[in-house]
């Protein structure tokens, strides 16, 4: 039987068991022991859904390397503790995929990986492997982990959460057989690689000759030229959207304290006045925030209005057609840390109303 890659779940703690197959021609064989062809080939973790959060992002106008950057910095600030992840990105076709990992978590696993003699030559999250399939959510099980994927979004296999998430719509299981398929797939087009940056694998470099440092140095300061030229030309247009930006908000911001003269002072002026509402210190700014986000991702859901008491606790009302666009908006919140709650009520109309309060974590 043909091998063609060693598979292993990213263990969490030092005495974890690991969980490790050979992918075949024929599907995926349970493996105790490493064979003596397994130098040779390569080593893949995968991440389960719990441990990685997986976005997706968009930028217009920007290189490669620019949007996965921007990525990097988007999926940060989407984060509740930002300081403590390590955070790949990765561009194709216009669209940037993050992956946001804990690095304490990802660096325990690596090392416990190493003391058993598995050096992962690339780290996937899971989810990633199945098909983005926007109808029908798709849940595969492999060892302990489990993977449930509707369309772009990934979450945790979780029956209750799969429930939640599915509604009406019948959760198709992939079996083991179409899943090692799905990791051949890979092996020839990978998705999103975590082993990167501070934990990418070092390998040996080759040394180069004179000749080969002199073109170097050509293709470097042909690089570095046409990066200049493009910085500059990405400047003018982030400059030019950030003054449009910048007017858009200060015509909102006057609409709330008619006395504000420039969008450097808004902030200010408004924080000042929120605290003295007992919203000061970003108790109102970062809970509104996040609903606003999460309000982005869930299509057909509005927000009628939106209050802040003395209690330090936002409230608002969510309409839509029907329950679901709410549901999606509230996952999304609740996977971000908030504290949520909902009271649904359908009115005369037909329209479904929420009522959520979303407290910081």
């Amino acid at each position: 039987m043909n091998r063609l890659a060693h598979i292993v779940l990213l263990p969490d703690g030092q005495h974890e068991a690991l969980q490790t197959w050979w992918l075949t021609e024929d599907g995926l064989m349970p493996s105790e022991t490493l064979a003596d062809d397994a130098a040779s080939l390569p080593v893949i973790a995968l991440v389960a859904p719990e441990h990685a959060v997986v976005r997706w992002h968009g930028f217009e106008g920007l290189a490669p390397k620019q949007a996965e950057a921007a990525a990097r910095l988007e999926a940060a600030s989407a984060s509740v503790v930002a300081a403590g992840l390590h955070i790949s990105a990765h561009e194709r076709d216009g669209v940037v995929v993050s992956g946001s990992i804990d690095s304490q978590f990802f660096a325990r696993g690596l090392d416990r990986l190493k003391a058993e003699g598995l050096d992962p030559d690339h780290v996937w999250p899971m989810g990633l492997l199945l098909p983005a399939d926007a109808e029908n959510p798709l849940r595969a099980r492999l060892g302990n982990a489990c993977a449930l994927r509707l369309g772009p979004k990934i979450f945790p296999g979780d029956p209750a959460l799969a429930a939640l998430i599915a509604g009406d719509k019948p959760v198709r299981d992939i079996a083991e057989p179409e899943f090692a398929g799905y990791l051949r797939a890979a092996l020839f087009d990978p998705p999103l690689d975590l082993r990167s940056g501070q934990f990418a694998k070092k390998n040996a470099r080759a040394g180069l000759d004179r000749g080969k440092l002199k073109l170097a140095a050509y293709v470097v300061a042909a690089g570095l030229l046409c990066s200049l030229l493009l910085a500059l030309v990405t400047w003018f247009k982030v400059d030019r959207a950030i003054a449009r930006e910048d007017e858009t908000a200060l015509v909102a911001a006057q609409k709330f304290a008619p006395g504000i003269n420039s969008a450097a002072e808004a902030p200010v002026k408004l924080e000042q006045i929120l605290g003295s509402r007992g919203g000061g210190q970003r108790a109102f700014t970062i809970p509104a925030s996040a609903l606003w986000r999460s309000l982005q991702q869930a299509e057909g859901a509005s927000i009628r209005d939106l209050r802040f008491g003395q209690d330090k606790v936002l409230a608002a009302t969510v309409t839509a057609a029907t329950v679901d666009p709410v549901n999606r908006l509230l996952l999304d919140l609740q996977r971000q840390g908030y504290k949520v709650t909902a009271t649904p009520q359908q009115e005369a109309n037909g329209i479904t109303a929420v009522a959520i309060t979303v407290r910081a974590p």
